[in-house]
């Protein structure tokens, strides 16, 4: 099984996607101007970069999850370091629930909160199998 090793994220303006990105969601850069790319560190895998554009994309932004834990009060934030939510907190079957937004600078991602899988109490029998 494999999963993301890192992800490239485009932005018009590094240092609103530093301000932005490091408000919001506690990620540290490290620059590499050797060869013109933001690196973020996320706390938790996968991590990424920023690569620099004249203009965002209207396609082939990929779509990218950050795992949160309260998608209502990150969604607050968001709003408030003037980010723009596009889909508000929408539910995904029993998984969970996600949304998305746009940076200040127009770029595409997507917020995802899991369920919390309670288990039944031991003493309490499964129901029948049908």
């Amino acid at each position: 099984m494999h999963g993301f090793g890192h992800i490239s994220i485009p932005t018009t303006n590094v240092k609103k996607s530093k301000k932005f990105f490091g408000a919001v969601f506690g990620w540290t850069f490290r620059d590499a101007e050797e060869i013109d790319y933001t690196l973020f560190h996320a706390g938790t895998r996968p991590n990424g970069g920023f690569y620099p554009v004249k203009k965002m994309p209207k396609k082939g932004q990929v779509n990218v999850f950050i795992e949160v834990e309260d998608i209502d009060a990150k969604l607050k934030e968001i709003k408030k370091a003037k980010g723009k939510v596009l889909v508000k907190k929408t539910k995904s079957g029993g998984m969970g629930w996600f949304a998305q937004f746009a940076t200040p600078d127009g770029c595409m991602l997507s917020l995802w909160q899991a369920a919390s899988h309670e288990q039944a109490p031991a003493d309490k029998p499964a129901p029948p199998a049908s």
